[in-house]
Parts: structure tokens; sequence; C-alpha cells
């Protein structure tokens, strides 16, 4: 003879839902408030320091008196996927298996403001259009080139930019994927960059997810 199943008190099922949807968040939640930016990375990426990559970016020294200059112009971070992360694996020439981002937020100069345009956005990073691509062709081991998104955003608050998706072989024979956004204010005084890199196959397989950080990039703007 089978036995009649106990039921649970009423208030023990009531804790045991409670405490099945307080799970840890899926996404860390990364913000800098003073300039109104905000986006969201998995939980499980590590934060690496971004010294190397402003300098690398900027062809300046961190122990410059330009490079102290840059570092009260901006705010930048980056996260890596890999188990041994490293801010390297965004600028290295080799093969990056997992994701990595790296985000910004700059005040212009004078001079960089009469010259932002979008296709200055464009190839903020790598050289993206005809033109760009044309004058580094004889000076650079960058081949298969192929733009697979390019998007003009025109957010109501103020902004305006691209987003651009694009594949590179870094010399190698590996493609690689870059995901950049990049935003300025109306005036031009303020630069809002979010950039993601990974091998192609990893970006295929790891799309849906790279989207989500991606379109999470918020940006508030009163210029």
């Amino acid at each position: 003879m089978l036995k009649r199943a106990t039921s649970l008190p009423a208030a023990a099922v009531a804790a045991l839902t409670l405490l099945a949807g307080c799970g840890t968040s899926e996404f860390t939640y990364v913000k800098n408030s003073g300039e109104q930016t905000y986006f969201k990375v998995p939980h499980e990426w590590h934060e690496v320091g971004t010294k190397s990559l402003d300098d690398a970016l900027t062809g300046l020294n961190s122990d410059s008196a330009a490079a102290g200059l840059r570092q009260r112009l901006w705010w930048s971070v980056a996260y890596d996927a890999s188990a041994d992360p490293s801010a390297e694996h965004l600028m290295t020439a080799g093969v990056t298996t997992e994701p990595i981002l790296y985000a910004r937020v700059a005040q212009t100069t004078e001079a960089q403001r009469d010259t932002i345009s979008l296709d200055i956005l464009r190839n903020f990073f790598l050289p993206v259009t005809e033109e760009a691509r044309d004058s580094v062709a004889q000076t650079t081991s960058l081949t298969g080139f192929e733009l697979l998104q390019d998007e003009v955003l025109t957010p109501e608050n103020g902004l305006h930019g691209v987003r651009v998706v694009y594949n590179y072989d870094l010399g190698l024979g590996v493609l690689h994927t870059f995901d950049q956004t990049a935003l300025v204010n109306n005036d031009g005084s303020k630069l809002y960059l979010l950039l993601i890199r990974c091998t192609t196959s990893c970006y295929a397989e790891r799309s849906g997810e790279l989207d989500t950080i991606a379109t999470s990039f918020t940006v508030r703007s009163d210029r």
C-alpha cells in the first residue's frame, strides 16, 4: 500500500518560493553615475586594469604629464571573460577565444571637436571605412575585413554616433569580431565608447549574450 505523501506547511512552501526567486543576478551592473553612463556584463567576467590599454590607445606613457591630464579627463574600465584575465587581450594580435570589453568616457579637446564625424567614430579602434582601410593597406597586416553591421545611433537624449560590428584577421589566420559603439554628445565635448572583442567563432556562439551587453550601453547627456 502506498503511503500518502506528506505536504509541506504553507509557510515552508512560501519560503522556498522566495529563495528560488532570490538567486544571484546574471549580470554585474557597471556605472559611472557622474558621467551618467551604464552597462552590464556577465557576473563571472573579471575586471582588469586599464592603464596599459589607455597608454596604448593614446600613445602616451602613464607617467607623462599628458597622461596625468588624461586621467583627469576620462574614465575607463575593462572586463575579460577569460579564466586568465588580462587587459592585453584587447590589443594583442594573438587569438582571443573569450570576450573582452573596454569602455571609456572622455572629454575631447577643442581640436578633436572640430573633426569628429561618424566616420571618425567608425574608425576609432581599427580602420572600418573604405578610405581608412586604403590608407593603411600598405603598412598593416590586417586582412579579411568584413563589415557585419553599421548602424547610426541617434538617442533622444542629445547624443549621436554609430555601432559597427566587423571582422578582421590580425595576421594569424584567425578572424576576430569587434563590436564597437561610439557616441558623442551634441556639442562634441564628450566621447562615450564600448568595445567588445572575441574570435569570430566565439562571437557567433555567444552573439545573444554579447548583443545584450552592447545594447545595455546607456548614456544620459544634457548637452
